[in-house]
């Protein structure tokens, strides 16, 4: 009994032996069944194989691909303007800022206007009582008389003169005198007229008067205002500035390298960093011809029609597109379409299997080394069959069904 069992069990691991033989035997033929497959696949299959499990990797059919208006495209070559990006501020021209004072010495009474209030030329901003316009009245009125007076002498002078009586040293001193005060006269008219005050009737009878009113120069706003109500100023002392937003430009920083593909009389894109205002057209009035110390940039003078009804002041940030006058040419450029940016980088979607009935594309990390307004050249971060397709248009719709996957 004893021995029949030991023959029972050697004959039953004999059998697990040569199953184990069997088994192992059989995974590798179909190791080596496998092997000698991947081997007759062609090197771009056998890459889109690989990388058909990868996040980086999105697979599409030709309808698909037609549905989402996504097409695919080569390298070209092709001639580049040059796109320079470059940030401004927006500046009131000279013309249109405004300091107000006072010619003459004198002491606020009223003050017509107020911050932020708009005015026209012309219009009073304050009055100003004043011993020193009622001192430069009573002067005009005194070489008015002298003028008066002198004329007479010079006059009866002259008639001497011709009636070989009078002595021709009195006549010449009499026109000299004439001269003088009449030249003092002027002056002192000239004066008053420039501070505003008429001089008919100075001299001749007429009321003086003590009051001065201060008008604004130009048409705008008033942007501040320093002084109060019975404060004594001085010609020195600066009363109110006055900005008229509507005559403005923008200045535009653009550096060393970029200057020589702008020029005056270029057209610019102009667009308003913090507000949602559309982009507006520019024309280079002119360029600074000395680089800004503070950004080492040179500055573009670029005139632009004001957003109507819109808010701009100066200060106002801006972002300015210009396409530089030059070409360069490229062998490696695609359509900006192409592009993908996700935030992160710039990348592109590329397939060495563009006629398979599914067609894999990978998520290809690029480099932009040069930008021309419809194309940019490219340069990807890693190597790539030498037959490969780039996906155009729309590539975002890639982007988000690849997405799907992750």
């Amino acid at each position: 009994m004893t021995h029949t069992t030991i023959c029972m069990g050697v004959a039953l691991l004999a059998l697990g032996l040569s199953a184990c033989s069997d088994s192992k035997s059989k995974d590798s033929d179909e190791s080596e069944s496998g092997r000698e497959t991947a081997t007759t696949d062609s090197p771009g299959k056998a890459a889109d194989k690989a990388s058909s499990g990868s996040a980086d990797t999105v697979r599409l059919t030709p309808r698909q691909l037609q549905l989402v208006n996504v097409s695919m495209v080569d390298y070209k070559t092709q001639p580049l303007k040059p796109v320079i990006l470059a940030n401004g501020v927006l500046a009131l021209l000279p013309d249109s800022r405004a300091e107000v004072s006072s010619h003459i010495e004198g002491k606020i009474n009223k003050i017509y206007v107020r911050e932020g209030q708009r005015v026209s030329q012309g219009q009073p901003i304050v009055q100003l009582a004043s011993f020193q316009l009622l001192e430069l009245q009573n002067q005009y009125a005194e070489a008015h008389s002298d003028v008066e007076f002198l004329l007479a002498e010079y006059n009866r002078q002259n008639e001497l003169r011709k009636s070989n009586i009078g002595v021709l040293s009195q006549y010449q001193s009499a026109d000299a005198k004439l001269k003088a005060a009449r030249a003092r006269e002027m002056s002192l008219r000239d004066k008053l007229r420039l501070i505003g005050v008429s001089t008919s009737g100075i001299g001749q009878g007429g009321s003086m008067t003590s009051t001065l009113i201060i008008r604004s120069p130009i048409n705008g706003y008033i942007s501040k205002f320093h002084e109060n109500i019975g404060a004594l100023v001085q010609p020195q002392t600066l009363l109110a500035e006055i900005i008229n937003p509507d005559r403005i430009e923008a200045n535009v920083f653009v550096y060393e390298k970029d200057a020589d593909f702008v020029k005056e009389g270029q057209t610019i894109d102009l667009s308003f960093v913090n507000r949602s205002l559309p982009t507006v057209k520019g024309t280079v009035a002119y360029i600074s011809r000395a680089v800004d110390d503070q950004n080492n940039a040179i500055t573009l003078h670029v005139n632009f029609t004001r957003p109507k009804g819109e808010l701009l002041a100066a200060d106002m940030s801006v972002q300015a597109r210009i396409v530089g006058t030059g070409e360069y040419v490229s062998k490696t450029a695609l359509p900006r379409t192409a592009i993908l940016d996700d935030g992160e980088g710039k990348f592109m979607f590329v397939t060495s299997r563009s006629t398979a009935d599914t067609i894999p594309f990978r998520k290809q990390k690029i480099e932009i080394t040069r930008q021309g307004d419809q194309y940019v050249e490219v340069r990807p971060l890693g190597k790539l069959p030498a037959n490969i397709k780039i996906a155009n248009n729309n590539v975002l719709a890639l982007e988000a069904e690849r997405k799907k996957g992750e």
